[in-house]
């Protein structure tokens, strides 16, 4: 049997700019049709206390004949420690865990099954929507969320890090599972993610927060419209941020984290030669863009020799409080004296 196991806070009646997008409601409704007939599953839910539409009016109608088990959390909210406790409250040898706004498909749920019983961990790509109307959108390449695994796999790891704050326990928790089995990740074919708004603050908004990271987020918020503004869709950066941005994509801008690893942050080069061994590698995989953001303007003065290389091989296109960013697709022309 596979569990699906999510946790959520209130996603089921969310009002933005004036509409009212059914986030979870859509989710429910994609699993109960995405689930073949002879397969038996269950639908395992740590809700935070939701309030804009209460689970137990709508959940088990919609997600009929899948059983339903609704699990009250209460705190400040924390994905990682919701996915854990619907972990331990399923009942089947596979567990899928995903996120209330995600809508599923055949094929997803037939791969789960798939990799799962081949002792993989699956952790599968989808497409997140960037519009309301669900028009346009990008794969997420390098996001980490949802996972299918046997349970018995699962308790051998940590368990998903219980974060108190939005996003990285993703990353970690992949970290885990990667280090004790195989993993396998490919895009999936009817896997979405639902449009809602990407503002750090309005994802953050049930979490524990302090104003210094209220001001953080804000800060990001900024930097990365202004990063929009410079780096054309499609290219491609690389983002000195020492993985304080978190993962996910920049409007159909990759990002590489510095140093890099298997699209990991690999943490601070040791030396200069090693920044700008990088920095070229990287450059000749199709890197276009290098940006500093300000977590990180001590590597300047840190790595003195990697910053007078970047000055004097790159120009700069922005330098600012919040960043400072080189164009890495032309190189000044030195000339003679």
């Amino acid at each position: 049997m596979i569990s699906f196991c999510t946790t959520v806070k209130n996603r089921s009646r969310v009002e933005v700019e004036g509409r009212e997008l059914l986030l979870f409601p859509n989710c429910v409704r994609s699993i109960q049709q995405a689930v073949p007939r002879n397969l038996e599953c269950e639908l395992v839910v740590t809700d935070w206390q939701s309030d804009d539409w209460p689970l137990h009016e709508w959940i088990s109608e919609t997600a009929a004949p899948i059983p339903i088990t609704l699990i009250e959390a209460h705190g400040p909210f924390s994905r990682g420690r919701g996915l854990n406790i619907a972990a331990h409250a399923a009942k089947g040898d596979l567990l899928f865990f995903l996120d209330a706004d995600a809508l599923l498909s055949l094929d997803l749920v037939e791969a789960c099954v798939s990799h799962a019983n081949a002792d993989h961990a699956y952790f599968p790509i989808l497409f997140s929507f960037d519009d309301p109307a669900h028009l346009s959108g990008h794969w997420v390449d390098f996001g980490y969320g949802h996972c299918a695994l046997k349970t018995k796999l699962f308790q051998r790891t940590a368990g998903w890090p219980e974060y108190k704050s939005w996003g990285g326990e993703d990353d970690d928790f992949y970290a885990d599972v990667a280090a004790r089995a195989s993993v396998r990740r490919e895009q999936v074919p009817g896997f979405y993610h639902q449009w809602h708004p990407d503002d750090l603050l309005w994802k953050n908004r049930y979490s524990e927060r302090h104003p210094q990271m209220a001001q953080e987020f804000r800060q990001r918020k900024n930097a990365i419209d202004q990063l929009c503004v410079v780096i054309p869709e499609g290219n491609e950066l690389i983002l000195v941020d020492e993985a304080r941005f978190g993962s996910d994509p920049i409007a159909n801008r990759r990002s590489y984290p510095f140093l890099e690893r298997n699209d990991e942050y690999f943490g601070p080069p040791p030396d200069d030669v090693t920044a700008i061994q990088e920095l070229v590698r990287l450059r000749e995989n199709g890197a276009s863009y290098i940006a500093f953001a300000w977590m990180a303007f001590w590597w300047l003065d840190y790595y003195g020799k990697f910053n007078k290389y970047l000055r004097s091989t790159y120009p700069i296109v922005l330098s600012n409080e919040n960043l400072l960013v080189f164009d890495l697709r032309a190189t000044f022309v030195r000339r003679g004296r």
